[in-house]
């Protein structure tokens, strides 16, 4: 699909495949800042410091996946809003995700 893409498409369908891409990556980074942010708060003892660290880090993880999924909403309106043809759904997330994950295997 990548390369079908790359090959063939038009700029506006780069463009949107690379956005799908971004959120795709800050929904696993914020995914693992929060892991991290669980872990550091399990393994902080009691220490006012490291359960203040970690919350932090939790919490700053949830308002940037907030923001990185606002942007792709304000994108996509403007998009429709301006009549611009950007075919920026969910669907092609996922099937990114799903190649994604297959060339993993």
């Amino acid at each position: 699909m990548l390369r079908d893409l790359l090959e063939n498409a038009s700029v506006l369908e780069i463009i949107a495949t690379f956005v799908a891409l971004a959120l795709i990556a800050a929904s696993l980074l914020s995914l693992i800042y929060i892991i991290i942010g669980g872990i550091t708060f399990i393994l902080s003892a009691g220490n006012e410091e490291k359960i203040k660290k970690a919350v932090h880090t939790i919490r700053f993880s949830i308002i940037g996946l907030f923001v990185s999924f606002l942007a792709f909403f304000i994108v996509a309106f403007l998009a429709r809003l301006l009549d611009i043809p950007f075919d920026l759904s969910f669907s092609l997330i996922v099937d990114l995700m799903g190649e994604i994950l297959n060339s993993l295997q």
